[in-house]
């Protein structure tokens, strides 16, 4: 019996190690670009005001349990010397305000979360992750900075959403009603080298390598290790307008290497549009603009130009993110204007 029901969870877990063809078990969403703190625990804290941010994927709309990913995320620099480390950030709530600049040439200690689930069919896994990274400065206009992420997960297979070939199999219904959780700890780890232009990351994820196990019936499959390489640098061509160039690769075990290419184009530093190649044959258009009162917006269209171009529907990912600097110094603006004031006089 155990080595039959072993045989059953080896097959339905090849379903989500695979996912689909030649996929990855990780997330993986196009806003990356805009925010590396998605796949890196140590690329939190690169400016001077806290960042949170929610997203969702939607990937397969034309097929019922197509893939889902939700998962909101939060980082920003900390100290332990009651110093502070935020800045003022867009004090006169301008509309398309101009995002934060990156910073260097400093110390940084960085503190981040994220808590996201990911779902496919029958298969979900919800994760929450801690992390902490300490950045330094390799010269005046690069930082350098390590970091690492641990955390929970726990992975689900719905009975529910289960169809058997035969619906007396009274040993397979078992199996779901008392088998179909598992919880496990796990950790990511991250480097970054960046400046006011450039980035450059290397991360893993999934470094405890765990076993896919329902209760006491272990499998043959892994929740495999996963490594990432995020790199862009902007170019600025006129006042106001820039193209950053970028580039993604992910690499797991039993997998081809996979990446993606691509540009974004940037207005004033509050609006972009954006275009990548992905090595799975897809196209993915992104858009994004500042809008009010700190919050920014993100979208992305990916179209697939495989087999799958004309049942998928495509993929739809929403970002809406917040920057949050310190308070307001009134006082200190009042000051500044007698003081200026009296100069003029």
């Amino acid at each position: 019996m155990k080595k039959y029901l072993s045989n059953i969870v080896n097959s339905i877990s090849l379903v989500l190690i695979t996912g689909t063809v030649l996929a990855q078990q990780e997330y993986q969403f196009a806003n990356t670009i805009n925010n590396p703190f998605l796949l890196n625990p140590a690329a939190g804290g690169l400016t001077d005001v806290m960042q949170f941010e929610a997203g969702t994927r939607m990937q397969w709309l034309g097929y019922d349990g197509g893939p889902r990913t939700i998962l909101f995320t939060g980082n920003s620099q900390i100290s332990f010397k009651n110093k502070k480390v935020l800045d003022e950030f867009n004090v006169h709530d301008e509309k398309l305000f101009s995002g934060p600049t990156v910073t260097t040439n400093k110390t940084k200690h960085v503190v981040g979360g994220k808590v996201w689930n990911d779902a496919i069919g029958p298969f979900s896994k919800t994760s929450i992750n801690a992390s902490y990274a300490y950045h330094l400065p390799l010269t005046k206009t690069l930082n350098i900075g390590a970091g690492l992420g641990l955390g929970f997960s726990n992975f689900r297979l719905d009975p529910s959403k289960v169809v058997l070939h035969e619906s007396d199999d009274n040993a397979y219904s078992q199996f779901l009603g008392n088998s179909s959780t598992q919880n496990m700890g796990d950790a990511q780890g991250g480097i970054v080298v960046y400046g006011e232009k450039l980035f450059f990351g290397l991360s893993a994820s999934q470094l405890f390598n765990n076993t896919v196990q329902f209760d006491n019936v272990s499998t043959e499959s892994n929740f495999n290790r996963h490594y990432f390489m995020v790199a862009k640098y902007k170019l600025d061509l006129s006042d106001g307008f820039a193209i950053e160039p970028n580039a993604i690769v992910k690499m797991t075990s039993n997998v081809p290497v996979s990446y993606d290419l691509g540009a974004r184009a940037l207005l004033n530093n509050s609006s972009w549009f954006g275009v990548q190649y992905r090595s799975s044959s897809s196209l993915v258009f992104q858009v994004g603009t500042n809008l009010v009162k700190n919050l920014y917006f993100c979208y992305a269209y990916e179209s697939s130009m495989g087999k799958l171009r004309t049942s998928s529907n495509g993929t739809h990912e929403f970002h809406i993110g917040y920057f949050l600097g310190k308070n307001r110094n009134v006082d200190k603006e009042i000051k500044e204007k007698s003081t200026n004031s009296e100069k003029a006089e």
